[in-house]
């Protein structure tokens, strides 16, 4: 097929799929609106703008015949695409400048240590361990750690080539700026047009602000302590034992372990254990919902399960919790394998691994743990995240 005529076709079905859901989410405000989530304009401008940012960039590379480094680009839209749309537009400019900084400095360093083997799984668990303990200073450094440990662990297992890391990472900061101005300009624009209802409301939260030297002074008092170790502790073992999977049985996607340690695996231990078994569960349905694409390995289909899945997520965000767990899942999985023919050998590989690092999570990562000391005391701790933020 000519590159023209592959233009035409993506370009006619990403259409169509945005001007479908748009119609939806005008139909279902009409009529359905005193049982279901207000249509906000912010929760409607994120969908589109995850749509938007997400699929435009990997559709681009594809017709380019770069599907993979469009696949880059797309990963910073889906890191962006993430972020609750509530909060004045300081907080929301804040909120998606953290995750830019965050995801672009993760692409470099994945793509930095990958293509050396076990080299590259050791590497990988000493940075997210890393991560990790700095993300105890502060709560927009706890919030973005599980989004560094997470893109870390995808670029390092990423196929593009010789690309330099650099290259990466500034493909990943196109797509997560391009994601960024589309979901900031859209919000007033369906607030203007109608589209979407009032506008978002969101309780007044007023946090204190400390002083950086306070943080650091307060984060270094806590390391004399086990408790300010206790995450660390946690991921760094979980990832470690992870690296014996990868070892034992190389080449089958081992890097899903690391993934799923990392989603499973929360940094306030009481909270995150009530929704432990959601996420496990979430995790492994979302891997479960890839087996159709095996009968339907077409590209074009593909990224129409790409579209709605992202716009999905928009509206999951604040509702079932393992709906949004597995729709993010699939998400993940089908950027990552996007331009590749899906295969049950790929699938049961993938599960497998699943399985093992939540085996891993709730073993190593939450079992005893409450009582071999209390939790860390840092009263800027990030609240639980349904995701890691990207995400």
């Amino acid at each position: 097929m000519a590159a023209s005529d592959r233009i035409r076709e993506t370009s006619q079905y990403t259409v169509i799929a945005v001007a479908t859901f748009l119609h939806r989410m005008s139909m279902i405000r009409k009529f359905t609106s005193r049982n279901l989530p207000v249509m906000t304009a912010g929760r409607v401008s994120q969908a589109v703008a995850a749509m938007i940012g997400i699929a435009g960039p990997m559709v681009l590379g594809y017709t380019a015949g770069h599907a993979r480094l469009g696949v880059v680009a797309s990963l910073g839209g889906l890191a962006l695409s993430g972020k609750r749309s509530a909060g004045t537009f300081p907080e929301q400019v804040r909120g998606l400048t953290y995750a830019l900084v965050a995801g672009s400095a993760a692409m470099f360093a994945g793509s930095s240590l990958s293509g050396h083997g076990m080299a590259t799984a050791f590497a990988i668990a000493a940075v997210s361990s890393v991560a990790g303990l700095l993300g105890s200073i502060s709560r927009p450094l706890a919030q973005t750690a599980p989004l560094f440990m997470l893109f870390t662990i995808i670029a390092a297992n990423l196929d593009v080539g010789e690309t330099h890391p650099l290259g990466v990472m500034f493909l990943f900061f196109l797509g997560g700026m391009w994601t960024a101005g589309v979901s900031l300009g859209l919000r007033p624009l369906l607030q203007g047009l109608g589209v979407a209802g009032s506008p978002d409301c969101p309780a007044a939260v007023v946090r204190p602000k400390y002083p950086a030297g306070l943080l650091l002074g307060r984060w270094m008092r806590s390391l004399t302590q086990l408790a300010g170790w206790r995450y660390t502790l946690r991921i760094a073992l979980c990832l470690f034992i992870g690296v014996a999977f990868e070892w034992i049985w190389p080449h089958h996607h081992g890097y899903w372990v690391f993934i799923t340690i990392v989603i499973v695996v929360q940094r306030d231990l009481e909270e995150a254990l009530k929704r432990t078994f959601r996420r496990t569960a979430g995790t492994l349905f979302g891997v479960l919902l890839t087996c159709p694409l095996v009968f339907a390995p077409a590209s074009v289909w593909i990224t129409i399960g790409i579209i709605a899945a992202a716009a999905a997520r928009a509206f999951l965000l604040d509702g079932s919790y393992v709906a949004y767990t597995a729709v993010q899942t699939l998400l993940v999985i089908l950027l990552l394998d996007f331009g590749q023919a899906p295969s049950w050998a790929v699938i049961a590989d993938r599960l497998a691994a699943t399985l093992v690092g939540c085996a891993l999570a709730l073993t190593a990562g939450y079992v005893g743990w409450s009582r071999i000391s209390p939790q860390a005391p840092i009263s800027v701790r990030a609240g639980e995240a349904k995701w890691p933020p990207i995400m």
